[in-house]
């Protein structure tokens, strides 16, 4: 063979290891680190939900005391002049 045909198929032989070599490396990180860090994030995710849930209800609450309190404070005062 002559030394561009070892060049070329050294090239290919090279860049199949590379990819060999990332799909491993990636299935064994993914091993060990999923199933802590996706129970994290899920907590998380929940966490934030149920904050954001209580955010709209405060939110909603503060509306209605701050509706009666307008009500409270336009409500004429009862007239005490009449025996």
């Amino acid at each position: 063979m002559d030394e561009k045909t070892l060049f070329y198929i050294g090239i290919i032989l090279g860049f199949m290891a590379g990819v060999l070599l990332t799909l491993i490396v990636v299935k064994v990180k993914s091993l060990f680190s999923s199933s802590e860090a996706r129970s994290l994030k899920q907590e998380k995710r929940s966490l934030e939900k149920r904050i954001q849930e209580k955010d709209r209800y405060i939110d909603e609450m503060m509306g209605h005391a701050e509706k009666l309190a307008h009500d409270v404070s336009t409500r004429k005062p009862p007239d005490d002049t009449h025996p």
